[in-house]
């Protein structure tokens, strides 16, 4: 069970300012920089607000009543660990996000909505519904682009067959979707699964941080 001074309780829209290590117990937390969306954290995802990020380079707005635990400090060689995959997590959504703007708005409305499914999709059947947590105007901000295109790229999607005719954001085919736009998100994953691979054959880090090899 956890303490009740490591509970935080937020409201929607509201943003977590407090630098630590946290776990999401409930709802959803939109980590943003300069109004850009860097990535999403669901239920069971932990995030790291780091202190030089306080200025507001690095934004974690909750997009509805969000609950979390503040994770407790823990020896040097496991916080060190826990921080170099939460820092490396970031750096791979921020490759994510340099390349997300090279390509057409089109495209990056397809990019966007696999990384919404990727991140806090849930898998029905065949397809991949999305939590309704962003606006129209969010997402058209997201991808730079007007509402009016955004309707527009929109039904072209439907047409297609990628999205349902019904509200909201429902992929179709969730397996087409991975491999078809999977591939957009392979270096960012290479680069995310090298950090956490490094952790484990750098004995000397290990050692430099009070740990005893074997």
């Amino acid at each position: 069970m956890y303490k009740t001074d490591e509970i935080i309780h937020l409201k929607k829209h509201e943003i977590l300012e407090w630098p630590g290590d946290y776990t999401v117990l409930k709802g959803y937390v939109a980590c943003k920089t300069a109004e850009h969306l860097v990535y999403f954290a669901k239920q069971g995802d932990t995030i790291m607000v780091p202190e030089h990020f306080s200025q507001g380079l690095l934004q974690f707005q909750v997009k509805e009543d969000t609950t979390l635990v503040s994770l407790p400090e823990e020896k040097p060689y496991v916080m060190l660990e826990r921080r170099n995959v939460l820092k490396n997590r970031l750096m791979a959504s921020l490759i994510m996000r340099v390349r997300f703007f090279s390509i057409p708005a089109k495209e990056r409305l397809y990019v966007l909505l696999f990384q919404l499914g990727r991140e806090i999709g849930i898998e029905a059947g065949t397809d991949c519904y999305i939590p309704d947590v962003l606006t129209q105007k969010e997402i058209g901000d997201y991808i730079s682009c007007t509402r009016e295109y955004l309707c527009t790229v929109r039904k072209q999607l439907m047409d297609e067959g990628w999205i349902d005719k019904g509200k909201g954001w429902k992929l179709l085919g969730w397996e087409r979707w991975k491999s078809h736009w999977g591939d957009r998100f392979l270096e960012a994953d290479n680069v995310l699964q090298d950090s956490e691979e490094s952790l484990w054959i750098e004995p000397e880090l290990r050692f430099h941080v009070g740990t005893s090899q074997k």
